[in-house]
């Protein structure tokens, strides 16, 4: 399994900066949906090129614990 990447940056504003990586094509959207559940919605985003390449099938589960 490739590996995934993510950076998550709290700014001393309390802004949520999070930064993907490891993923090929428009897959890397369904990561930006679960930190989205997470943290609150999207300000702004960026793509890197590795959004414009061959899609991949990933499976995401997100579990929270309490």
């Amino acid at each position: 399994m490739k590996a995934r990447e993510y950076n998550i940056v709290i700014e001393a504003d309390g802004r949520v900066r999070v930064d993907i990586a490891g993923y090929k094509g428009k897959s890397c959207l369904d990561a930006v949906k679960m930190f989205e559940a997470m943290v609150g919605s999207l300000e702004s985003q960026r793509e890197t090129t590795e959004f414009y390449e061959p899609e991949e099938q990933v499976r995401h589960n997100l579990e929270q614990r309490q």
